[in-house]
């Protein structure tokens, strides 16, 4: 099982003329390409989607046609995070939230004859998420899901990119360097540092939440709103990654 970002690479030809990827910033100082300067910050983009991958080997009920399965998707909103995945005749699979829309019960994985169904007040949907008898009126929501031809399937979930403005501030306790970005209420974020893009051995590091406060936060939790933290540059040049759990 495992869970990844989407990546989606820009570049700009301005003072950040600097690599840009997913959850990835450059902080970089001297030349750079450029005139010699003390810092040079560039900003952050997480990609689009999130991308959730599921092998047979730990989904077996996926080798087969009509096999089904019922997950909870770590990384991802609770309004979203448990989905059921259904493998129909000829490789056909469905992804679909197994939130039933008449009361968010959760409902069965697909069962041929049957559908998903909420076990609470007998809703049924297909396995596409329409609705096939009620109380329920609505689907429930559809994802993208797409098959390897081998071993793999994996399910798209939308409209989770976000951006990451970093830049440098002088404050009376030394340069700080502040990173601002949209928040998902309820999931948590981290922050790394390290001194090659890609870096396996990045440290998480401890962060202000005023710019002249102590740096003794190494996690903050969402509230769904534009948030401000605060590191110390170290080094002189280096690389930061932002993390969201």
């Amino acid at each position: 099982m495992c869970f990844i970002l989407t990546m989606r690479v820009e570049s700009t030809y301005s003072r950040r003329k600097i690599f840009r990827t997913l959850t990835y910033g450059v902080v970089c100082s001297g030349f750079c390409g450029f005139a010699p300067m003390r810092w040079l910050v560039s900003d952050i983009r997480a990609g689009e989607s999130a991308i959730y991958k599921m092998s047979f080997d730990e989904f077996p009920q996926l080798s087969e046609s009509y096999g089904s399965v019922r997950v909870n998707v770590a990384g991802i909103p609770s309004a979203s995070n448990q989905i059921v995945v259904t493998r129909m005749p000829g490789n056909q699979f469905y992804a679909v939230s197994s939130k039933c829309t008449h009361r968010g019960v959760a409902v069965d994985p697909f069962k041929k004859g049957k559908g998903l169904y909420c076990q609470a007040h007998g809703s049924q949907f297909d396995v596409d998420g329409r609705v096939v008898r009620g109380p329920a009126r609505s689907a429930l929501k559809l994802y993208s899901a797409s098959y390897d031809g081998s071993e793999f399937v994996s399910v798209e979930f939308p409209n989770l990119g976000y951006t990451v403005n970093a830049s440098i501030l002088q404050t009376i306790v030394g340069d700080r360097l502040l990173l601002s970005f949209e928040t998902i209420a309820g999931m948590n974020y981290k922050v790394a540092l390290g001194s090659r893009l890609g870096d396996e051995d990045m440290n998480f590091v401890k962060f202000a939440m005023t710019e002249d406060g102590l740096l003794n936060s190494s996690r903050l939790t969402g509230e769904g709103g534009q948030v401000e933290i605060y590191l110390k540059p170290l080094g002189d040049a280096g690389f930061i990654k932002v993390i969201r759990e």
